[in-house]
């Protein structure tokens, strides 16, 4: 506990972290548009862009649906008898081949 750092240096060092990381890919950005020309940064740019946009409005909103909707979904399927030993078995199977497959990959 001596060795903690007090709140406000943890939080100095956190922005003096993510300033870094943000003028390292500046720079990263300008030795790439340098290096390749304007139409392929403007190319650049716009993938990224595009990926930060779907990633906004469609994977992220999709994992925290799926996430919240997850508990639910297993409750009903497992509620029916037969359903729950269907899911059970897929589950035990796969999860065995999974174990199966790492044991031969690592030499267990």
């Amino acid at each position: 506990r001596a060795l903690t750092p007090p709140p406000r240096v943890r939080i100095a060092l956190a922005w003096l972290t993510m300033w870094g990381i943000f003028t390292g890919m500046g720079m990263i950005a300008v030795i790439f548009s340098r290096t390749f020309g304007p139409t392929v940064t403007r190319n650049m740019v716009l993938s990224w862009g595009f990926a930060e946009v779907q990633t906004l409005t469609v994977e992220e909103p999709l994992m925290i649906a799926l996430g919240a909707a997850m508990p639910w979904l297993i409750d009903r399927l497992t509620a029916n008898e037969v359903m729950a030993e269907v899911i059970n078995d897929a589950l035990g199977s796969s999860i065995g081949a999974c174990f199966s497959t790492l044991r031969s990959m690592f030499g267990g």
